[in-house]
């Protein structure tokens, strides 16, 4: 209880009364936490545009009751996400990584392991363009962080392991890939061969285009071949089938995003 000095992302604002906003942040030292901010709404000099969603901020808040909503004192900008609105893309990604923290972690658990990747993703965005391989680096680092890592190496129900080429078999119910003998038994969904080790690969060592600024282009500049497209197109089906199954939860912000990728 007291005054407290942390480190913060913003994950989103709304509008509370007629003068104040409730915040939820994701802060370093005390993860998740849901905060007032008396007259951020009337006042446009006490914080200075300072809590807008994606900003990394410096923050004071006072605690009057342990674990329960607290009351932000002064807040100064680290970074802001100014550089982001330009494209439409680049919001939509933001707004997919701070849906997701925020989704799936509970309050006051702190977790720097994340705070840093959800720092880094929205402090990229502003110079880059992220494309699906590189959003999709960035869930499999979280969900490894967090967890929820679905089981690429070996079989989920009898234990073998499973070379590449026979990794085609993904059960979202069991999380994770079957050999081919036990998918004659457990319901599951058959992909195009290397689909899955190539997913593997992403979450192993990224794809390198998220770290170099790119110009942006519009659907027309850009040729996807077809194999790219059935990848993107199963990979999608593997990541919402598993994610829905096992965490229960449905992405707002995702919809927007699936439609720009």
């Amino acid at each position: 209880m007291g005054l407290h000095k942390d480190e913060a992302i913003i994950l989103s604002k709304r509008a509370y009364g007629e003068s104040d906003k409730i915040m939820r942040l994701f802060t370093l030292i005390s993860g998740k936490i849901s905060a007032i901010a008396k007259g951020a709404g009337k006042s446009q000099k006490r914080f200075m545009n300072t809590l807008e969603p994606f900003n990394h901020i410096n923050v004071e808040y006072f605690e009057k009751q342990a674990r329960g909503m607290v009351r932000i004192e002064n807040a100064d900008i680290i970074e802001t996400g100014s550089g982001m609105e330009t494209s439409l893309k680049k919001v939509s990604v933001a707004a997919f990584f701070v849906e997701f923290a925020d989704r799936l972690t509970k309050e006051r658990e702190k977790n720097t392991a994340l705070f840093y990747i959800l720092k880094d993703i929205l402090a990229r965005l502003k110079y880059n363009e992220f494309d699906y391989e590189d959003i999709l680096h960035q869930e499999l680092k979280i969900l490894e962080i967090l967890g929820y890592m679905p089981n690429f190496i070996g079989c989920v129900y009898c234990g073998k392991f499973i070379t590449d080429d026979h990794k085609v078999h993904f059960s979202s119910e069991r999380g994770g890939i079957l050999c081919p003998a036990c998918s004659r038994a457990i319901p599951h969904r058959t992909y195009s061969g290397g689909t899955i080790p190539r997913l593997i690969s992403i979450g192993n060592n990224g794809n390198s285009s998220a770290f170099e600024v790119r110009d942006s282009k519009g659907p027309s500049d850009v040729y996807i071949p077809d194999e790219t497209k059935r990848f993107e197109r199963e990979v999608m089906e593997i990541m919402e089938s598993f994610i829905s199954f096992h965490l229960d939860v449905e992405f707002k912000s995702y919809k927007i995003l699936k439609s720009l990728i």
